[in-house]
């Protein structure tokens, strides 16, 4: 005859494959989404590329004409207007942009952890003329389904330096503006202050937020108000902070890029592989 296994054995033993199952259906859930992230492309118009040279020649543009070349090339009103203070040269880049713009593009995954993600394309898009502590944003790096993104602060334009914190392992560096232009998506944002206050933000960022470790989890696990550890968006958010400034959108522990392109502290110069209705995703 059978003996029949003590209650509390078969309670561990059912509690063990309720635990397993959940373990499971949320690892399979994990990688679907991992699977659907990587099927976002990079977007692009569908409809029609026009010539711009009839807007580029005038004086004075209408609300019309820039509504046009945001259609046209990603480039906001600041960005439209940062292109042409630099005259035949900015025109040239405008037209550039718009090619850009327009263009279709493989996309790229490079896997670099546990379902970790970062979408490039094929080629890097022109970008706007920079400023000194403007910022750069993307959803192209994603957990799972999960965009939490990237982010940079520009630290030197005329060299189109970018300050980030990249990795686990890495230190939070001075990289170039291509890290950012040739993702899947990419955004240039501009704090809602002068000239003044963004360079000394970028000087500040460049002396004294390089080299500094990397965890994803500042903010949740360590004090958001100390720079010991850092990520890319707390970073951004951090060399901000020390100025008065709140990127944070939501306010919360931990900074995400979204956080900081949601923060009605910037506006856009420009973005490209984004639809320019809904901006992030």
């Amino acid at each position: 005859m059978t003996k029949k296994l003590p209650k509390r054995v078969i309670n561990l033993i059912t509690c063990i494959i309720v635990i397993l199952s959940v373990l499971i259906s949320a690892f399979g859930s994990l990688l679907i989404g991992f699977a659907l992230a990587d099927s976002l492309e990079c977007w692009r118009p569908d409809y029609a590329e026009i010539d711009l040279s009839a807007i580029l020649s005038k004086s004075e543009l209408t609300d019309e004409d820039y509504a046009e070349l945001y259609r046209q090339t990603g480039l906001t009103k600041i960005g439209v207007d940062r292109m042409l203070a630099r005259g035949e040269a900015g025109r040239q880049r405008i037209t550039a942009i718009q090619s850009g713009y327009f263009k279709e593009r493989e996309v790229k995954h490079s896997v670099f952890g546990f379902l970790l993600c970062t979408d490039y394309v094929d080629e890097s898009m022109p970008a706007a003329y920079l400023e000194n502590g403007d910022i750069l944003v993307t959803s192209s790096t994603h957990f799972s389904s999960w965009r939490l993104g990237h982010a940079g602060i520009v630290t030197n334009a005329d060299r189109n330096e970018v300050l980030q914190s990249g990795v686990a392992g890495e230190l939070s560096s001075i990289d170039r503006l291509t890290d950012f232009t040739d993702r899947i998506n990419f955004m240039i944002l501009t704090p809602k202050v002068g000239k003044e206050v963004k360079q000394q933000v970028a000087d500040y960022a460049a002396k004294n937020l390089t080299g500094k470790k990397f965890s994803a989890l500042t903010g949740i696990f360590t004090d958001k108000n100390k720079s010991d550890y850092t990520h890319c968006s707390h970073l951004v958010w951090y060399a901000y902070k020390q100025f008065g400034i709140d990127l944070d959108s939501n306010g919360g522990g931990l900074v995400t890029s979204q956080d900081i392109f949601k923060s009605p502290e910037v506006e856009v110069v420009q973005v490209f592989g984004f639809d320019p209705k809904r901006l992030w995703y």
